[in-house]
């Protein structure tokens, strides 16, 4: 998220929380929001934070400890709308404002952070070193299997990675071409961790070169990633980029 998105964002809940009179509840966002809210950034400091302020000045009830409700609730609610988890309280039913003297907080969204929190870590401590040159050598052949439609696709294992991490992945799945092509490249355990990287890096590498050709930056480049951001992509650990990979470019 860029922080101008991000501030127009924040205008928009605002806006959407005066309007709704108390009533609004998570169901009523639109998934840009919800996205802000799990994962987005103003000014250095987590979208949720400052939106946690915002809902404070209104309602009164502290913004301590908010900011981890909102983006969990953010994160559940992406889940539930896309039919990858069933909440104990569903969005419909978790209002963004507040009585101070009856509050009790969220605490399914808590524990749904803190568990994301723990995911991004596991994901962090695989080993997915990647190199640039095998990053390009895959480009084709991946893209292309991504699209394939094989019966023997079927028989390929369940994706243990999307099923132990949905919320740091916000439940995603990865194409079956994909996978096997992967598979076959690499291995099953090393396939496994690279078919995610490729695909959190290609997201990520579409959203920096995004922002680089509406700056000018790499204009006359054409459509070309510059090496240094490449390398720096795909050096980064996997639960980083799934903090903002998951999200399309």
């Amino acid at each position: 998220m860029t922080d101008a998105g991000s501030s127009d964002a924040l205008r928009t809940l605002r806006d959407r929380v005066r309007d709704g009179a108390g009533s609004l509840t998570f169901a009523d966002l639109s998934r840009t929001m919800l996205e802000d809210l799990a994962l987005g950034w103003l000014d250095g400091e987590p979208f949720a934070f400052r939106a946690a302020e915002m809902l404070s000045r209104i309602d009164g009830i502290p913004a301590t400890g908010r900011a981890k409700q909102l983006a969990g609730r953010a994160a559940l609610t992406i889940l539930e709308r896309d039919r990858a988890a069933n909440p104990e309280s569903s969005a419909d039913q978790v209002k963004l404002l507040g009585e101070p003297e009856v509050d009790e907080g969220d605490p399914e969204a808590v524990r749904a952070f803190d568990q994301r929190e723990r995911e991004y870590e596991s994901l962090t401590s695989f080993p997915s070193e990647y190199d640039p040159a095998e990053f390009a050598a895959d480009v084709a052949g991946a893209f292309a299997a991504a699209r394939s439609r094989h019966p023997e696709l079927a028989a390929l294992p369940q994706d243990a990675i999307a099923v132990t991490h949905r919320l740091a992945l916000l439940g995603l799945s990865l194409p079956a071409g994909l996978r096997a092509w992967f598979h076959d490249r690499y291995g099953p355990e090393r396939g496994a961790i690279l078919a995610w990287k490729f695909t959190l890096a290609s997201r990520t590498l579409a959203r920096h070169r995004d922002g680089l050709a509406r700056s000018g930056l790499v204009e006359g480049q054409g459509t070309a990633i510059p090496d240094k951001l490449l390398a720096g992509v795909l050096a980064t650990p996997l639960g980083d980029l799934a903090r903002t990979g998951v999200l399309e470019p």
